[in-house]
């Protein structure tokens, strides 16, 4: 038995860069904070590096400092969509580069 919850034993599960792209987008924000050093592990491991700027730019967004209007410095938030669309496209099954 694991001491992992059933979620991140999804991101551990994952047979390939596809299925951990997809996680990644479907996994509440929640998670993403709670759990960020075995999931920044986990995708370690398993070399995704998109995967890895991915969550970086998740994490910065969610600690950023906001502004007035509520929203994280305008070159965190477009770094953070940046990455999100490279992970939608390996999502998707587009080009993976290292896939595993």
């Amino acid at each position: 038995m694991t001491s992992m919850l059933p979620i991140i034993e999804d991101l551990a599960d994952a047979p390939d860069h596809k299925a951990r792209a997809r996680w990644l987008l479907e996994v509440p924000l929640a998670v993403i904070i709670r759990d960020q050093v075995i999931i920044h592990r986990l995708l370690s491991a398993a070399g995704f590096h998109e995967g890895l700027a991915y969550f970086a730019a998740e994490i910065a967004a969610l600690s950023a400092r906001r502004a007035r209007d509520g929203l994280a410095p305008s070159t965190i938030r477009m770094t953070r969509e940046h990455a999100r669309i490279g992970i939608q496209v390996i999502a998707r099954g587009g080009a993976e580069k290292g896939a595993a």
